[in-house]
């Protein structure tokens, strides 16, 4: 393998590992592989102050929404209707902070707080690293599945749908929708 070659793998491989294909599963790989450690335990402020992360929620299959703050709206009909599906399902919402121009928190939680229902917590990202790490185009919102160790299960990016919302739900283990698996 000459320099010039190995100098183009290293630039496709990060496009690649971040390339996405919206509203289609990740592919079981096998992998017992976790998150990386600095997202797993990112501790977010939601609009009311409080500190949350997917490594706070105990070893439970959880669902993290992604989406620019600009496009909240979206994620109340995704978190009732999930939850409906799949009773039990824990939820991070997390908005994704412009980049193109400074931010300030603490009004953007103020706007929250009068946008977005009490019952509907949403994480607060201004370095946009949920985003970035997983390449996520956050203009729609980006619904990224987790099991109970803290591995990508599957993601999918959209507005809700029923067909969707189906597809998203069937990505959450069994055991999980109280299921018990079949041999």
């Amino acid at each position: 393998m000459t320099f010039r070659h190995s100098c183009l793998i290293v630039l496709l491989v990060p496009m690649l590992a971040t390339a996405q294909v919206p509203a289609e599963k990740v592919p079981d790989t096998g992998s017992t592989r976790s998150i990386a450690s600095p997202l797993l335990s990112l501790e977010l402020r939601d609009q009311f102050g409080n500190s949350n992360s997917l490594l706070r929620q105990g070893g439970s299959t959880v669902v993290v929404v992604v989406v620019s703050v600009r496009r909240l709206s979206m994620i109340e009909r995704w978190e009732r209707d999930l939850s409906q599906r799949v009773p039990g399902i824990r939820f991070l919402n997390v908005a994704d902070l412009p980049d193109d121009a400074p931010v300030d928190t603490a009004r953007t939680a103020a706007t929250l707080r009068k946008r977005v229902p009490d019952s509907v917590p949403v994480l607060m990202d201004p370095e946009r690293l949920w985003a970035t790490s997983y390449g996520l185009d956050t203009a729609l919102p980006n619904l990224l599945v987790f099991d109970a160790q803290g591995r990508l299960l599957a993601r999918f990016r959209g507005r809700w749908t029923d067909e969707l919302a189906a597809e998203v739900a069937g990505a959450v283990p069994r055991s999980a929708r109280g299921e018990e698996p079949r041999p």
